[in-house]
């Protein structure tokens, strides 16, 4: 069933507004806080978020996020290394990829960490837009909100060059046409507002994962430190925002839906949780 919702989804992308964006209130002693779900690519948020939302973060006095987009350290974990991806893959993999990317642009990878090239490949498909998390952050630096951050952005980056290793990318590589239909499901489900969906496609990569080498164990260790553990480790600083008088929480919109998301989380400390809509 979800090969077949893949296989036949189609990114919407004009500019229309959200009718029913990812977009929660968690309440709790007299306070709320908003819990936005964002994609990292493929939506132009000033264009597509509805007025709502929007509302709701200007009237905020604290905006969370993953990490900081700035964080000097950033670059030193991207900078180019001595390793070779061409030599790592293999000259067969290599081809494929140098097909995906183009010659020049897979030489230009050649030394640059693994989880870049398998970042990139896993957006293939969708819009080229301006990040969500960077529109929020910046229109929150306009009307000088503070800014708290759920994780350090080294720490981010490191659970994401041991996921997206070479093991990942060869992965990529196989499916890549499956991997395009994917990405481009994703968004469909996220313009939607379909939680339900979001978390399907998510559980189908399971069986992909699976089919390529990897053991049960080792998926549900990938998800634990993808999502699981990080939705854990940020329950202090969501909970010390609310504390506050509460505030607005933009994150992957994986971490806010499904069980082991940061609502249900929430949900289990008393928290009552409802979808907003425009």
């Amino acid at each position: 069933a979800n090969h077949a919702a893949i296989a036949t989804a189609r990114p919407a992308l004009d500019a229309a507004t959200q009718r029913h964006p990812l977009f929660w209130a968690a309440e709790k002693e007299g306070h709320t806080t908003y819990f936005l779900g964002t994609m990292h690519l493929g939506v132009d948020a000033s264009a597509q978020l509805p007025a709502i939302v929007w509302a709701k973060l200007d009237a905020a006095r604290t905006l969370a996020m993953e990490a900081d987009l700035d964080d000097p350290q950033i670059a030193d974990m991207l900078a180019p290394t001595d390793r070779s991806l061409r030599r790592e893959l293999g000259e067969q993999y290599w081809h494929q990829l140098e097909d995906a990317l183009g010659p020049g642009m897979a030489a230009a990878v050649d030394h640059l960490p693994t989880m870049v090239t398998a970042s990139a490949l896993s957006s293939r498909g969708l819009p080229p837009t301006p990040p969500m998390d960077k529109v929020l952050r910046d229109r929150a630096s306009e009307t000088r909100k503070r800014l708290v951050y759920l994780e350090p952005a080294t720490r981010q980056l490191a659970i994401l060059r041991k996921w997206l290793d070479v093991r990942a990318l060869k992965l990529i590589l196989d499916e890549l046409p499956d991997a395009e239909r994917r990405a481009q499901a994703m968004l469909s489900a996220y313009l939607a507002g379909d939680d339900q969906q979001l978390v399907a496609l998510a559980d189908g990569e399971r069986d992909q994962a699976l089919h390529h080498g990897y053991s049960a164990a080792e998926y549900e260790r990938e998800l634990a430190e993808m999502l699981y553990d990080r939705n854990v480790a940020w329950l202090a600083a969501i909970e010390g925002v609310h504390a506050e008088g509460g505030g607005f929480v933009a994150v992957g919109a994986l971490h806010l839906v499904g069980p082991h998301s940061v609502l249900a989380l929430l949900g289990q400390r008393g928290y009552r949780v409802t979808r907003v809509g425009p």
